[in-house]
């Protein structure tokens, strides 16, 4: 492989240890480093390791991509939690030190919440998973108005003073912050291949927008099921990974051509209508492959809620549960829910329920 500037990997996908790849890759190649790596959890697609020994081997990786990380460049690592014999380490308070041992200088810890999750009973319910942001140095990338979300008051002005009158806020919306709540890809999610554990589209949308420019290079050492390069394709950028199970490969592959096998299925759902979209071509006559229904569903068929819906969703729902546990806590009737198994009994919601987002001017089509 001809490593010289004008002559990267581009757009390809390296079939092997990420760490190969890494060591032909020339210094300071790549704009962005955004990875999930495995979590050390035991999981059918990852040997389970000792802890210390996982975080040596990490160390490697992570001194490598910020060896090839340009000046003004930025390294996402998505991680969860080790869990051992019941206890359980945040695996970004260990990356931590890590990333700075780099010479690499702490942004955010964003936090990417899930309404669902693995259930505990001897400790509280795991609900969230950690993104760490670091750049290469204090001149890095951030464009903030490609991610800007609406803001929550959007037609509020100033009552006095030389902006009487004026919008107080900015008309093109708000800083999203650092608590994300994309959906999970699973059941039901048009993005879901057979990898367990797949980033969603959006999520990689966000960091890549944020911090690279067109045709600028995206580097995912753990390409997995190829999410990474898709959305990097989606947005004119530049995209090199790594991916050593061959079975994701392939996945990545096929998410990134977009077409028919030779027994006429898609990686998921979302390749399969994007396909019949751009052919015109009857969807009935292709299959997916987490397909378990007689066919496959048009995207005008479809919705989706996005992000700004489940935030809401989610603190309408935490508030409710903290409602309930203060009442029986006070010997008081618990308010009611206004999904009740699963069914919306809004007419009856207190009026002092919250709810700021009409969620049918937020709901989009597929």
């Amino acid at each position: 492989m001809n490593t010289g500037f004008l002559n990267l990997p581009l757009n390809q996908i390296f079939l092997g240890d990420c760490l190969k790849l890494l060591k032909q890759l020339p210094d300071e190649c790549v704009n962005l480093v955004v990875s999930s790596p495995p979590y050390n959890l035991g999981k059918e697609y990852e040997a389970k390791k000792a802890l210390e020994k996982y975080l040596e081997e990490q160390t490697v990786i992570i001194k490598e991509c910020s060896r090839v990380l340009k000046k003004t460049g930025s390294i996402f690592w998505q991680v969860g939690a080790f869990s051992n014999q019941g206890s359980l380490i945040p695996l970004d308070i260990r990356f931590f030190p890590i990333l700075e041992s780099c010479g690499l200088i702490p942004r955010n810890r964003i936090i990417w919440i899930r309404q669902h999750g693995l259930h505990a009973q001897n400790k509280f319910s795991c609900r969230h998973e950690t993104i760490l942001w670091f750049t290469k140095s204090n001149e890095y990338v951030f464009n903030l108005d490609p991610i800007r979300v609406p803001q929550k008051y959007q037609n509020k002005k100033h009552y006095k003073g030389n902006k009487k009158g004026e919008l107080s806020c900015n008309p093109k919306g708000k800083n999203p912050g650092d608590i994300w709540l994309f959906r999970n890809v699973k059941h039901n999610h048009e993005e879901q291949t057979i990898h367990p554990c797949q980033f969603p589209e959006d999520l990689v949308a966000r960091i890549i927008l944020a911090t690279t420019q067109t045709n600028d290079i995206v580097f995912d050492p753990y390409m997995g099921s190829g999410t990474v390069g898709v959305v990097s394709k989606n947005y004119e950028r530049n995209f090199i990974g790594a991916e050593i199970e061959e079975k994701y490969y392939h996945i990545a592959l096929r998410r990134l051509e977009e077409k028919p096998d030779k027994n006429n299925n898609f990686p998921n759902l979302k390749s399969l209508r994007n396909y019949v979209e751009k052919t015109g071509e009857n969807i009935e006559k292709y299959r997916f492959d987490m397909q378990t229904g007689n066919k496959a569903t048009e995207r005008k068929k479809a919705k989706i809620f996005p992000e700004e819906y489940h935030k809401q969703e989610l603190e309408n729902r935490l508030i409710y549960e903290e409602s309930a546990f203060s009442a029986d806590l006070r010997g008081e009737d618990r308010p009611i829910d206004i999904n009740l198994n699963g069914r919306s009994n809004k007419k009856k919601v207190n009026s002092d329920q919250p709810s700021n987002v009409d969620f049918k001017q937020l709901e989009i089509e597929l």
